[in-house]
């Protein structure tokens, strides 16, 4: 019973392994992860449930304050009637409930609550930011690990050529149609070879810990990312780029908000200088023992509040209003520019990278028949090692271009797509 258990146990998690090993993540997945997992996201919600709390806490002002009170004063001493004074003792018991209304304040409050509205949608756009500058992150740490990746199968390949034509060229010299310099030379594009493919295999650490860092999570060894190298050339303008960009580029919301949220406070901090008006009301029970019955009382008026002076401090918070509106509108002006100035730099980069797809093909292509035309020149005993180690390397070197560009044009499309604020 105990062997069936165990081969049972044994066989289960061995499927459930084969099941983990053959998971293979997509972008998409690697967004999803680093959107729930990344602490720079958890900020930027922070941020806006601060401003959340900010509107719900300036909006208060605006509804009834009701408070409820009770206490118990001791009383004790002299007390003084006329020529006379006697020593009394006594207890003051009162409980009862207070109202206070804002009636209306000429628009100071209304100003100051639609400030802080246009903050909160500010602060949600700049939530949005974060989470596209999360998704770029993703996708170029994603990219970078499926470039590292495929040079290292170059560099395998590379190898593998070195020591096939070292292999080559000792026969050669064995049977004395060589001489011993092909030997050495082959040995030593061979060493090449192996510095090539450590610093490839290093490079692959280094993308994997960019890409745990973004999802912000361990990843196993035998983890496989999807490698989707589809190129789609989209037939899209400068110009329509350049206004699809500053209607959802949401760094370029969030400064307009800011400006208009900025306007309200300067209209909030000169009404300071109009009178307010406000209700109060309220109703007590008092009584100088418990024993006793309580007696009510109640009150309610209007209050009428005009401030005369307040020592400076109202022009001091309006200067101090159009001073920040004055900084958000340069703000502003500068995300404009820095957004059609991001655009314009990505689209034309796109376009590049796509020329170099097309450039660096052909380049190994070329560099391919000029190893081949090297490798048989060599087998004809008509060439020499250093054509092999010049076309070997001019190989290298094309290949290697060539999957750069592949991976730049895929980098290069992201980073459009968020310059445009349409990266999700």
């Amino acid at each position: 019973m105990i062997k069936k258990y165990f081969i049972l146990s044994l066989v289960l998690f061995l499927t459930a392994s084969g099941y983990a090993r053959q998971d293979t993540l997509t972008v998409n997945r690697c967004i999803e992860i680093a959107l729930k997992n990344n602490p720079q996201i958890k900020i930027a919600e922070s941020a806006y449930d601060v401003s959340s709390s900010n509107l719900v806490n300036t909006q208060s002002v605006l509804f009834p304050q009701v408070a409820f009170n009770s206490g118990w004063t001791r009383n004790g001493g002299y007390f003084f009637s006329g020529n006379s004074a006697r020593e009394l003792f006594y207890n003051n018991f009162s409980t009862g409930f207070q109202l206070n209304q804002m009636i209306y304040d000429f628009g100071k409050t209304f100003s100051k609550v639609s400030g802080t509205s246009e903050l909160k949608n500010s602060s949600e756009r700049d939530l949005a930011t974060a989470k596209q500058n999360l998704i770029l992150n993703t996708y170029v740490a994603y990219f970078n690990y499926l470039e590292a990746a495929r040079i290292k199968k170059v560099s395998l390949e590379s190898l593998k050529q070195s020591e096939e034509h070292l292999a080559q060229a000792e026969s050669f010299f064995n049977v004395g149609k060589k001489p011993q310099f092909d030997v050495i030379k082959a040995k030593t594009d061979l060493a090449n070879s192996k510095v090539t493919l450590i610093n490839s295999e290093n490079n692959i650490i280094i993308s994997k810990l960019q890409l745990e860092n973004a999802l912000n999570i361990k990843l196993g060894d035998d983890f496989q990312l999807q490698d989707n190298m589809d190129i789609i050339q989209d037939s899209l303008g400068i110009q329509n780029a350049l206004e699809t960009a500053r209607k959802n580029r949401p760094d370029l919301i969030s400064a307009k908000y800011k400006v208009e949220a900025n306007k309200e406070f300067v209209t909030s901090a000169w009404a300071a200088n109009l009178p307010s008006i406000n209700m109060t009301g309220g109703y007590n029970w008092k009584t100088f023992s418990l024993s006793q019955d309580l007696k009510n009382s109640w009150n309610f008026g209007f209050t009428l509040s005009v401030p005369i002076f307040q020592g400076f401090s109202i022009d001091a918070g309006v200067d101090l209003a159009k001073a920040n509106l004055k900084s958000a509108e340069a703000q502003y002006d500068y995300a404009f520019q820095t957004v059609d100035l991001d655009v314009q730099q990505q689209y034309y980069s796109l376009s590049l990278a796509q020329s170099k797809i097309d450039a660096t093909k052909s380049l190994v292509e070329q560099a391919q028949e000029a190893l081949n035309i090297a490798e048989g020149r060599y087998k004809q005993e008509i060439g020499s090692p250093i054509e092999i180690t010049d076309a070997r390397v001019t190989l290298l070197s094309s290949e290697v271009q060539y999957i750069q560009a592949l991976y730049d044009y895929q980098v290069t499309s992201v980073r459009l797509k968020k310059a445009m604020g349409v990266l999700n």
